[in-house]
């Protein structure tokens, strides 16, 4: 077979295109950081990242998730802890005015109202919102209570995804807080009406049975901020998981899209002498043209 210097031209040419094309693509890998620049590069290996950018969309999504459930749980344990302390000093007044009984009026009368201005701080705390929505009235939009302390929400339960088919109620209930108001003792705020009466009245017999309502409605209040408590924790250890998982598909990915810089500099370098070469090599092996004669 007789090769011409046409051939020989456009062989020469076609392989100095094809070093350069490899030579561009180093150095597109060192610039960008990532090994799969189009699907075609590495077709299964650019799937795979696909699914694995889906899972961490996932991931990221449910990180949101946890963390609005853990800002629905913590304004509720903020509410339920200062709603404890304040019971706590309605107990210490419940036991002076027993000590006191009906001998000082105007002390029995000024314990009273301390315990209706207790009852107003707690409607305050019933009321209590996380990015205004109240984290006692259920699915209701607007205050759980009124100022008389009548409910005005529901008992729908406020559910966050976190986790693959696994939710987490992120609200409790304002009956499993203040109790129900339509039951024997009513709920916190009738007991505390009730009680700031008798011990108005200075009557011993009210006060102490008051007094007994007023420990089942205190014990209410505790077990739930057990309840959120309880949540919060297993909020804490699925987030602690989803970092895991978040890390472990971060680096799956790394491994397949993100390139070694050190061998990707390499490969520049070695793939920029090749060329280099190649353009020598040319140089020397194309006939001489009209033009190098008209030098």
């Amino acid at each position: 077979m007789r090769v011409t210097n046409s051939m020989m031209l456009q062989s020469t040419v076609r392989d100095l295109g094809t070093s350069l094309a490899r030579l561009q693509r180093s150095q597109t890998e060192l610039t960008t950081g990532r090994a799969i620049q189009r699907p075609s590069d590495d077709p299964s290996g650019a799937a795979l990242a696909m699914d694995l950018r889906n899972e961490l969309r996932r991931s990221d999504q449910r990180a949101r998730s946890l963390d609005d459930a853990r800002g629905w749980l913590a304004t509720a344990d903020g509410a339920l802890t200062a709603g404890l302390d304040l019971l706590t000093r309605v107990k210490s007044i419940v036991v002076q005015a027993s000590n006191t009984g009906a001998g000082a009026a105007s002390s029995s009368a000024a314990l009273a109202a301390e315990v209706r201005s207790v009852r107003d701080e707690m409607v305050g705390l019933a009321n209590a919102e996380y990015i205004d929505r109240s984290i006692f009235a259920g699915t209701q939009v607007g205050p759980a209570f009124d100022a008389s302390g009548a409910f005005l929400g529901n008992a729908g339960a406020v559910r966050r995804e976190v986790a693959p088919s696994v939710t987490i109620d992120v609200n409790v209930t304002a009956e499993a807080v203040f109790g129900d108001p339509s039951g024997p003792d009513g709920d916190l705020f009738a007991v505390l009406d009730r009680l700031a009466t008798a011990i108005s009245s200075g009557d011993p017999n009210a006060i102490a049975a008051e007094h007994a309502t007023f420990d089942v409605a205190r014990e209410r209040m505790t077990a739930a901020t057990g309840t959120v408590g309880a949540r919060a924790s297993r909020v804490d250890a699925i987030e602690a998981a989803n970092e895991r998982h978040r890390f472990g598909v971060q680096d799956s990915l790394s491994q397949i899209e993100d390139v070694d810089l050190a061998a990707a500099l390499l490969d520049v370098r070695t793939r920029e002498s090749a060329y280099t070469a190649a353009l020598q090599a040319a140089a020397r092996v194309l006939p001489p043209s009209l033009v190098d004669y008209l030098r």
